[in-house]
């Protein structure tokens, strides 16, 4: 169709071409000269005449043949849209979506590694996203496959540059306790989680309810790859399903701990537990 369209241009132009050279008859030439050359352009102008009808017959056909094929593809779009139980609007949402999530991730491909560290929950949180909108039909329109490609690579890419643990320094003020300093939003914005500074400091801290102003304690963020930082209201099997998406796999968590863990039903905020692969 896009070659019949671009013959069709040509056929016009070369017929514009022609009816303009009559008004390019010279001066000055013989009246059988000027007769030659009359009938020269007669010719011409009748050929261009032909030219141009052909041109606009040739574009009426092509605009029917553009008419059926949009007619073709409306059919086709509503038979997917039957298929996936959605419309138009939907898949620009599903589409537009997918785009934004991409262009987040390379922007924070941008960041510094200890920046892109304090990103880790955006993270999880982009990657569980794109897992939901796996499952969605629409996940099978080829636009849809392809954005969810380049997601994964980009998700790759940030996963095999993000640190898994990172220590920052925090300086003991006056009237501060491992319970206040594990509260503050800077730190976990949970006091539960106070033992894990105490097993960090462990060298310096011999009582946990006395540390001193001025005192630079090592703050632990993240934990290494294959291990679990237990929060509050925890307990293995809900781990387990987090890690495993098997709660009855807990056991497992269980046997490489059991150093830590002594009672299966008793675990406690600020444990790091090793998580087995296999």
């Amino acid at each position: 169709m896009t070659f019949r369209r671009i013959t069709a241009t040509l056929l016009c132009a070369v017929a514009c071409l022609a009816i303009s050279g009559v008004a390019d008859a010279q001066q000055g030439m013989t009246y059988e000269e000027y007769k030659i050359k009359t009938a020269e352009y007669e010719k011409r102008t009748a050929e261009a005449q032909r030219a141009l009808a052909e041109c606009k017959k040739m574009g009426e056909t092509v605009d029917a043949e553009i008419t059926v094929l949009d007619k073709d593809v409306a059919m086709v779009n509503e038979e997917i849209y039957e298929v996936l139980g959605t419309d138009q609007g939907s898949i620009d949402g599903y589409l537009s979506e997918l785009d934004r999530i991409e262009a987040r991730l390379m922007g924070l491909l941008n960041l510094s590694d200890e920046a892109l560290f304090d990103k880790r929950d955006e993270v999880n949180s982009m990657e569980d996203r794109i897992e939901e909108m796996k499952t969605d039909k629409l996940a099978n329109l080829p636009d849809a496959k392809r954005k969810l490609r380049n997601i994964d690579q980009l998700l790759e890419r940030i996963n095999a540059r993000m640190p898994r643990k990172r220590v920052k320094p925090y300086t003991v003020a006056r009237g501060d306790n491992l319970w206040n300093i594990a509260k503050k939003p800077s730190i976990y914005s949970d006091a539960f989680l106070w033992p894990r500074i105490y097993l960090e400091n462990r060298g310096m801290i011999k009582n946990p309810d006395l540390i001193y102003p001025d005192w630079v304690l090592n703050v632990p963020f993240g934990v290494d790859l294959n291990q679990h930082l237990v929060t509050r209201g925890q307990h293995l099997s809900t781990i387990a399903g987090a890690v495993y998406k098997d709660p009855t796999k807990w056991h497992r968590i269980f046997r490489a701990n059991q150093s830590q863990i002594l009672d299966a039903n008793l675990i406690f905020p600020a444990q790091v537990l090793d998580i087995p692969v296999n």
